[in-house]
């Protein structure tokens, strides 16, 4: 008796604010939701699109690795022993990561990235693009190699590039399935993985590779490697 008092007054309240139970619990739940989205509107860590890249001042100067906005950015190792001081020696501004002063360091990117891969979309061919990728073309900074990904074979369609050094650990956005040819530059070699977090088959390319329906799956007979690639590494 106790107990159906309890539960009488309870939902007497709930009557007198207006609000039915399963109403009360949406209201709950969006609530979550909108937590969930302020974590990633200010660029902490959240499951999914999330990068490295490492950046190098080897010569003292500044040196930029890619356009991000800076709430995408934060500092994850440093390597050099220059020290790397935000605002001093590395920060993000109108022209995206920089590093400075001897500064070497890897970068945590969270979300969208100039890079590729995470999330930002995918590019579009233009006529007027070289080959391979040079100056500040999307970001900058591909001299040390890289590789690109695209949706068609024979490196045609919507693609995406990413830097050596860079990684991506689960490629979502809409990137995640859908590679079918891969072109490598600058003595790079490409770690494309089955599964999200690098796990699953594994399959290193160090060549351009036109036709991914050509390539097997190790350990799963009858599959290629169009259309299931999940994360990457570039080194």
């Amino acid at each position: 008796m106790r107990f159906l008092f309890k539960a009488a007054v309870a939902l007497s309240w709930i009557a007198m604010l207006g609000v039915a139970p399963g109403i009360a619990q949406t209201a709950t739940d969006a609530s979550l939701r909108d937590d969930h989205l302020a974590l990633v509107s200010t660029g902490q860590q959240y499951n999914g699109g999330q990068t490295s890249v490492t950046c190098s001042s080897n010569d003292g100067n500044r040196k930029y690795c890619g356009k991000y906005n800076p709430n995408q950015v934060s500092l994850a190792k440093q390597i050099s022993g220059s020290p790397c001081i935000q605002g001093k020696s590395w920060g993000v501004d109108g022209n995206g990561l920089w590093v400075d002063r001897g500064c070497r360091a890897t970068f945590t990117i969270y979300g969208g990235s100039s890079g590729g891969g995470s999330g930002g979309g995918w590019w579009h061919q233009d006529p007027n693009d070289k080959w391979p990728p040079q100056g500040n073309w999307h970001g900058g900074n591909w001299g040390s190699g890289g590789a690109c990904f695209y949706k068609n074979s024979n490196f045609g369609g919507d693609f995406f590039c990413m830097r050596r050094g860079e990684q991506n650990n689960s490629l979502t956005g809409g990137y995640g399935d859908q590679i079918s040819s891969i072109r490598v530059f600058g003595g790079a070699k490409a770690y494309i993985y089955d599964d999200r977090n690098f796990g699953g088959p594994r399959l290193v390319l160090s060549h351009d590779a036109p036709d991914l329906k050509r390539y097997s799956v190790a350990g799963k007979p009858g599959h290629s490697w169009n259309d299931r690639i999940n994360s990457v590494r570039i080194q």
